[in-house]
């Protein structure tokens, strides 16, 4: 592929991963907000139940697509770093391996403390 190719599927990368947290934001507000008008107070456990398992579900399902778009992501990098001449941004985007490693590992360890968070929260 050339260079101009490798940046625009990054660029479509870094869009999918933004797209790819919406549904969990939107559900973890959603959620949020119905638990601070005390809407959960009088709840049974079933529907408090499934509100958490709902957003577990949802967030799950974010982060692993997220995951492999990273993984995608690598890809690029990779496949930029054996062009010769490149731009300055396309530079940039080859030297992102590591941005796109330590990006997994926070998004990893965000989302075991919010489930760790709602457990408590449910318990």
């Amino acid at each position: 592929m050339k260079e101009k190719d490798l940046v625009e599927l990054w660029n479509d990368k870094r869009r999918q991963i933004i797209s790819a947290q919406m549904p969990s934001v939107i559900a973890l507000a959603v959620i949020t907000v119905v638990a601070m008008m005390g809407y959960f107070d009088g709840a049974s456990m079933y529907a408090i139940s499934f509100a958490a398992v709902f957003l577990v579900s949802v967030g799950s399902l974010s982060v692993l697509n997220q995951f492999a778009v990273i993984r995608e992501a690598a890809s690029i990098v990779n496949d930029l770093k054996a062009l010769d001449n490149l731009s300055g941004v396309a530079r940039d985007i080859a030297s992102s391996g590591s941005y796109l490693r330590y990006t997994q590992v926070l998004m990893a360890l965000f989302s075991l403390a919010l489930l760790v968070a709602l457990a408590l929260l449910v318990l």
